[in-house]
């Protein structure tokens, strides 16, 4: 089972399952363990089941990692110990805890368009466009223009 105390000492690790230094994850844990107890409301020595991710600092990497990678739920579930549906439910609870949590820090990202655009107004300016649509062309009819025009391809089927 994967769990933060065996990735914390590789900082080459954490980087590439979940994007944060060990520095950032921990600041990070912090208000998300207070999120955790306002939204959940759970006691963990109260009794009931036990938690399959029994640490706050496995259930952020959990989620840091599901999000970064968004590997099948079949296989998150492995990784972590737990079932396909179990997985589905933790994915959605930590989603919205982490979601609170990055509000609460001011780290959301925006969504509306008018905050989208003031943010892209601060950013430097990039020359760079990728256009990745495929479009028809009216082939030549003479021999010599449909073999430059050639791409190799069969015709589509419609």
């Amino acid at each position: 089972m994967l769990s933060y105390e065996d990735v914390k000492q590789k900082p080459k690790t954490l980087m590439a399952m979940t994007s944060l230094k060990a520095s950032e994850f921990e600041e990070l844990l912090v208000s998300f363990a207070a999120t955790w107890a306002e939204e959940t409301g759970r006691n963990l020595t109260k009794g009931g089941r036990p938690p399959i991710i029994a640490s706050m600092a496995d259930r952020l990497l959990f989620i840091l990692f599901y999000l970064k990678t968004y590997p099948l739920q079949e296989v998150i579930a492995h990784l972590f110990g737990m079932s396909q549906p179990r997985a589905n439910f933790t994915i959605h609870l930590l989603s919205r805890v982490l979601n609170k949590t990055l509000d609460a820090r001011g780290h959301k990202p925006a969504r509306l368009t008018e905050e989208m655009l003031s943010r892209l107004e601060q950013e430097a300016r990039q020359d760079l466009g990728i256009d990745g649509t495929e479009r028809r062309i009216n082939r030549p009819v003479n021999d010599l223009g449909q073999r430059i025009h050639y791409s190799g391809k069969k015709n589509a089927t419609l």
